[in-house]
């Protein structure tokens, strides 16, 4: 066992080698924000500090500089800020994608994008919905702030316990819920200095970020709000907050899932799916009322002898009757690939769970394997019988330790393999 065990890791490093040469072209490949801010030693230190890398993202803010280029860009692994010294173009608005070339750098331990010009910046869409923010207690998001560093977050009902409320200028003013107290950084760059008072308790969205002059960067979590209107709510602004909503396509089903982090007189969820150009519900799924704590929803819908491309949203029903929708999402459905195909799970680096789809284009036995990098199977997550179609497959690795593991699979005369990276 142990000589196929090696044997198995050294076909794999020879196929990495020859297929290292298989392609001369100049390729610039774009890594999830979640990547380039990963930290496999939990060190609070990029692994690529000091590495070039190219992101891409919704910008989440405006320009938080009157000198500097620094806008804060999110996809849906993370957050980073990036921060161009010297310049403020170009000039990016709130719902831009952009990629963005540049080298990660840390200052007072907020991790960052430093591009080098201009030309680092490409724009590939405008006028996107940025991300909706997530909702937590103090508490909660400075259990595990890193996490967060670099995207919207939201707190509801909290109360000023520190501070004046700026006339001009910024400051800092510090603010508690039931279960903590946070820094809420105010920018003399937004539009909140010598607007009123608002009337506290108030819900506060803003960018997480981070300021501590003093390695090891551990400390000096704060909060920066964008704008005036929007950031400082009335407490109970935010009824029901969704932090993800997918669809993945498993045979001939779309499996729609969706979490929310909090929820307030939450009475359910209408799904609507749009076929051509019209919104119809299709089901009614319960909701929990009011909660603080994270629940997670999943609905699967029958597509059976359709292929092209299906519209999902939410439509959000409070007991009083009021209702809000979520963004809307598509997934393509082929009722019979035409190949085989092993995708790359997503995401990647992941903790503790990821996605491993597939696709068969005939019937047959599938399996669906794990391997540590000595070669030793430690988890079969499919192996039997599945008719041609497309799956995917959700992977715990919550009992392994953080490294690389390889996932393969057999079927019929078809054998890939690929690796994937668990960050703890």
């Amino acid at each position: 066992m142990k000589i196929k065990g090696l044997l198995f890791v050294f076909l794999i490093l020879l196929f990495g080698y020859v297929n290292s040469f298989a392609s001369t072209d100049d390729v610039t490949e774009v890594i999830t924000i979640a990547e380039a801010r990963a930290d496999a030693d939990n060190d609070l230190v990029p692994d690529l500090l000091g590495q070039t890398v190219t992101i891409s993202g919704l910008v989440m803010s405006p320009n938080y500089q009157t000198s500097n280029h620094s806008y804060y860009i999110q996809d849906a692994t993370g957050g980073i800020t990036t921060f161009f010294a010297g310049s403020t173009s170009p000039e990016l608005e709130l719902g831009t994608e952009v990629e963005v070339t540049g080298v990660i750098g840390q200052y007072n331990g907020l991790t960052q994008l430093q591009p080098e010009n201009g030309d680092a910046f490409t724009i590939i869409s405008t006028g996107n919905t940025p991300y909706a923010p997530a909702v937590m207690t103090i508490a909660d998001f400075l259990a595990n702030a890193e996490m967060y560093e670099g995207q919207l977050v939201a707190f509801q009902n909290v109360t000023l316990t520190g501070g004046t409320w700026p006339s001009s200028g910024s400051t800092t003013l510090q603010v508690s819920d039931a279960t903590g107290e946070i820094d809420v950084r105010i920018d003399s760059d937004m539009d909140i200095s010598g607007q009123p008072e608002p009337t506290w308790p108030v819900d506060i969205i803003g960018m997480a970020g981070q300021f501590d002059s003093q390695s090891p960067y551990d400390e000096g979590y704060q909060i920066l709000p964008r704008y005036y209107a929007s950031d400082f709510a009335p407490a109970g602004s935010v009824p029901v907050e969704l932090t993800s909503f997918s669809a993945s396509v498993s045979g001939s089903s779309v499996e729609l899932s969706w979490t929310t982090a909090t929820e307030l007189n939450n009475k359910g969820f209408e799904i609507e799916k749009n076929f051509a150009g019209e919104w119809t519900t299709i089901a009614f799924v319960d909701g929990n009322g009011t909660t603080n704590e994270i629940n997670s929803y999943n609905f699967i819908d029958k597509v059976d002898n359709y292929e092209g491309s299906i519209e999902y949203r939410l439509k959000q029903i409070d007991f009083d009757g009021t209702v809000s929708f979520s963004e809307s999402i598509s997934v393509e459905v082929t009722s019979i690939p035409s190949e085989f195909n092993l995708t790359q799970n997503y995401p990647n680096p992941f903790n503790p769970t990821t996605n491993i789809t597939f696709a068969i284009p005939e019937n047959g036995n599938v399996k669906l394997s794990v391997y540590n990098m000595l070669g030793e199977e430690i988890a079969v997550l499919i192996n039997g019988y599945r008719e041609a179609g497309n799956y995917e497959v959700t992977f715990n690795a919550s009992a392994l330790n953080s490294g690389i593991y390889l996932y393969k699979i057999e079927a019929g005369n078809f054998v890939n393999i690929k690796k994937m990276m668990l960050v703890k």
